[in-house]
């Protein structure tokens, strides 16, 4: 598992691929247990209501389900299991990053209307998570790196969406 790690960062920083990780279901399901408890942790931090753990959970179904359908139209289907890790690996990283931020923001103790770095850096994740998804769907499906972003854009735009339709039908 430790040999992960450096394969994970360099995907995270575009040097290293998805092709570089084990296609294994286990190797994922470790992963979606880190994930999980990372992202815990960060909705822990942040004082998340207990509604978000409805929302993780989703969200992770409706990126299993994404990835899936990308690699499916692509014909790329036997990529899933690595593809999957890579994403799952990346989401480790960008969590962890996360509630750090979460936890530098709180001790902060700022006013509700005042922006703070870990604010901007927190948002500056979000775009950077999107760079790390259109990269990894790039080498996945053996295509250009912006239809990937382009294809990770729409799937944030959609989820998004679609968790807020489901979860706040009358637009609260």
């Amino acid at each position: 598992m430790l040999r992960l790690i450096p394969v994970i960062l360099g995907i995270t920083v575009h040097r290293r691929g998805p092709d570089e990780l084990p296609s294994s279901p286990f190797v994922v399901l470790l992963l979606l247990g880190a994930s999980e408890c990372a992202q815990l942790v960060t909705l822990r931090l942040a004082a998340a209501p207990d509604d978000a753990i409805l929302v993780m959970l989703l969200s992770v179904a409706m990126d299993f389900l994404f990835v899936w359908a990308v690699l499916v139209v692509f014909e790329r289907r036997q990529r899933f299991w690595q593809t999957m890790s890579a994403f799952l690996g990346a989401g480790v990283v960008l969590n962890a990053i996360s509630a750090l931020l979460v936890a530098w923001n709180q001790s902060l103790q700022s006013p509700a209307d005042a922006t703070t770095a870990p604010e901007v850096l927190l948002q500056l994740l979000q775009v950077w998570s999107v760079d790390i998804g259109g990269f990894l769907l790039s080498r996945a499906i053996d295509r250009h790196y912006a239809l990937g972003v382009v294809i990770m854009l729409g799937y944030v735009l959609l989820s998004t969406s679609l968790l807020s339709t489901l979860l706040f039908p009358s637009g609260v």
